[in-house]
């Protein structure tokens, strides 16, 4: 779920570069201000598209038998490392719609989605750092060795 998830949030944004607008389809409208504050609107929401794409592939790797082929560490950190901006994009979110604060247009629907998808994210990085660290140390205790 975490990896069409970040698919769909890779289309939504190259979607939106395609037209060279700023933002994302169901969020708040963009102002002409954060599109004078942009240099190049297309390159930026290709870059997130790019970033949704790379998200998807370690969803993906962390639950797929290819995703052995990527080094342990790497991998933990593409999970690790992806849940510190989508935690603050979703506080983001959470705080205007609970307390109003900013622009506005963000739903409450689009705020039990994000939460709803960081939760996700977070289950899956933290079984996968459970699971590989306990098969790790199963192994090393049989006497099999890891390599």
């Amino acid at each position: 779920m975490s990896a069409v998830d970040q698919l769909v949030y890779a289309g939504e944004k190259g979607y939106y570069a395609t037209q060279g607008r700023l933002g994302i389809p169901g969020g708040p409208l963009v102002t002409a201000s954060q599109y004078t504050n942009t240099s190049d609107v297309a390159l930026a929401q290709w870059t997130l598209a790019s970033l949704g794409l790379l998200s998807a592939i370690i969803a993906l790797a962390a639950v797929r038998p290819w995703g052995g082929l990527v080094p342990r560490p790497l991998l933990l950190l593409g999970l690790w490392g992806t849940v510190a901006p989508a935690a603050a994009g979703q506080f983001h979110v959470a705080r205007e719609v609970l307390f109003g604060s900013g622009p506005g247009g963000w739903s409450a629907w689009a705020a039990v989605q994000g939460a709803a998808g960081l939760c996700l994210w977070l289950a899956m990085a933290w079984i996968f750092t459970r699971r590989r660290g306990q098969d790790t140390t199963a192994a090393v205790k049989t006497g099999r060795g890891t390599g």
